[in-house]
């Protein structure tokens, strides 16, 4: 990632963070994430159904005007029939998600799971692979390894059935990391200007 790519990356799990500790007591709060993200599979289902029926549309014209090999119009064919089954399936999820939040909030508390064991996993990997020739102090690997574990006790246990509990610790992960991250980032450029 360049310089400005990890800094968002840093802003948005700051963001995210404080958000979900500001509102971890909302009992609504995970319904509200999961009508987001029913939203957010909507939008593109909807724009690729309609791209997707666009080039179908344009397909035949062409095929009835030019004349056109069978097993390219056939694979067009194909492509428009998946992409449009695609489509329709995404807004159907994302009408489900709108209609029936409570169904996915208890999936929810896993995915936050997933998200904290992902990000600290990668923030191993950036710290010991990405940052080569630089050896980064060991006391930057304490907040990864701490993502991961928190990661895997809201897999493993019973807290991820308390959401306040799930989504203050997963907002706390997401601060300390970006906090930990940010501090990796001004410890490595200025190693790299001298150099």
């Amino acid at each position: 990632m360049n310089k400005f790519q990890t800094w968002l990356t840093i802003a948005v799990a700051a963001a995210v963070g404080v958000l979900f500790v500001i509102w971890h007591s909302r009992i609504d709060l995970l319904s509200w994430i999961v009508v987001a993200m029913g939203v957010l599979l909507i939008i593109p289902g909807a724009y690729n159904m309609i791209t997707s029926m666009a080039g179908h549309r344009q397909a035949r014209r062409i095929a009835a005007g030019e004349s056109v090999a069978v097993t390219k119009r056939g694979a067009g064919r194909n492509a428009d029939i998946s992409s449009m089954l695609a489509s329709v399936c995404t807004i159907g999820l994302g009408v489900w998600m709108l209609v029936n939040p409570d169904f996915f909030v208890g999936m929810l508390a896993y995915l936050f799971a997933v998200l904290l064991i992902a990000y600290g996993l990668y923030q191993i990997y950036s710290l010991a692979y990405l940052s080569r020739p630089y050896v980064m102090p060991w006391f930057f690997y304490i907040v990864p390894v701490v993502l991961v574990a928190a990661g895997v006790v809201i897999l493993c246990t019973s807290v991820r059935t308390m959401n306040s509990v799930v989504v203050l610790v997963t907002g706390i992960m997401l601060i300390v990391s970006a906090v930990n991250r940010a501090l990796q980032c001004m410890s490595q450029y200025p190693l790299k200007t001298r150099s």
